[in-house]
């Protein structure tokens, strides 16, 4: 099976800066990606490629066996739906933000039982449609972005630090309804975070990327376990994040 996103030797600069480097990766379909690394690596450049918030300098890539620049942001976007590290919701109710994306691309809206659906696939139970969004706790905002993000049923979940703003507590819940939503759905998920523990809570595959390359590419197991390289060796010792300071 093709892969669902290919990247062909992609690199990315900033004010004259390079900051991804010659990246081949290929996204299996129904996979779980986390892609560690120092401060500074490149993750956060790499996801919002992915989501054409930005475009590479050199290099190519493709959704599904389509050229990127053959697809328009806003279509792409309904098949890969990006969530941010601090949860934004919008002014209104819940309801109101589960609709954003339909009425932004020009669907109809979808029943309550439809955004009831997307709010359990996220995990959250007990925050009723009607309720003002804004009065919902940090960890719960968050959980509306993401049942958000899957209102127009993408294809691939991109995740940026989504516990960033969160307590242990509600990170370790939200990660853990993130796995489930792959094993229940077949969504391809790729998550950028600075914490290697959150790779082992989600499982799948580890991409490790230090200076804006990817030095190390291996199953979350096997990464910890048995790094294949020093730099591997380092970021799990911490070695790295002290150099990045």
């Amino acid at each position: 099976m093709a892969p669902v996103i290919q990247l062909d030797r992609v690199s990315a600069t900033k004010q004259g800066r390079s900051v991804l480097l010659d990246l081949s990766l290929a996204f299996e379909r129904g996979n779980i990606y986390s892609i560690l690394g120092p401060s500074g690596a490149g993750k956060t450049t790499l996801l919002r490629l992915l989501n054409r918030l930005e475009d590479p300098s050199v290099g190519a890539a493709w959704f599904d066996g389509i050229p990127y620049r053959a697809l328009s942001p806003i279509s792409l976007r309904q098949r890969v739906a990006m969530v941010f590290q601090v949860p934004v919701v919008f002014p209104g109710t819940v309801r109101d933000n589960l609709l954003v994306p339909l009425r932004l691309h020009q669907r109809p809206d979808a029943a309550d039982a439809a955004l009831s659906r997307r709010l359990q696939l996220a995990g959250l139970t007990a925050a009723p449609l009607g309720r003002n969004a804004a009065q919902l706790s940090v960890g719960e905002k968050q959980r509306v972005c993401l049942a958000r993000a899957l209102m127009t049923d993408p294809e691939v979940l991109l995740l940026d630090e989504p516990t960033a703003a969160l307590d242990p507590t509600a990170a370790r819940r939200l990660l853990e309804s993130i796995r489930e939503l792959n094993r229940a759905t077949g969504l391809t998920v790729i998550m950028v975070s600075h914490q290697p523990a959150q790779a082992q809570t989600v499982g799948g595959q580890i991409i490790l990327l230090v200076a804006g390359r990817v030095v190390e590419q291996t199953n979350v197991e096997q990464f910890f376990v048995a790094p294949a390289t020093a730099t591997g060796r380092s970021y799990l010792e911490g070695a790295l994040e002290e150099v990045a300071r």
